[in-house]
């Protein structure tokens, strides 16, 4: 496994449901997780939206809006970062980025196997 695996590996640990998954799954998924980044005020999706991603928020502060106006925001690193943001499809918010923003984003369908 390389460093970047091993990396990704133990990261995934840090959320859930991923905690639970057995040691050949989650190398599996390492393989395939990126860490992507958002500028401030850029939005990751929006309310409606009905992509399958799972979503987590690695670093930084991630704003959920509802009609416009902030519900809640999610800061990397807390235990509320631990599980999925906004995982209901259709997405029930907007995410913006309040500042520079680190986040995973996973193809819903590899967690569902």
């Amino acid at each position: 496994m390389s460093d970047e695996q091993l990396l990704f590996t133990y990261l995934l640990k840090k959320f859930s449901p991923l905690d639970g998954l057995k040691r050949d799954n989650l190398s599996a998924l390492a393989k395939k997780v990126q860490i992507r980044e958002l500028s401030p005020g850029q939005i990751l999706f929006k309310e409606g939206d009905s992509e399958k991603r799972t979503v987590y928020v690695v670093a930084g502060k991630l704003a959920l809006q509802e009609n416009g106006e902030t519900a809640l925001v999610v800061e990397g690193g807390t235990d509320q970062a631990r599980n999925p943001v906004s995982p209901v499809v259709p997405r029930r918010h907007t995410a913006k980025a309040q500042d520079r923003v680190q986040y995973l984003s996973i193809d819903s369908d590899l967690l569902d196997v």
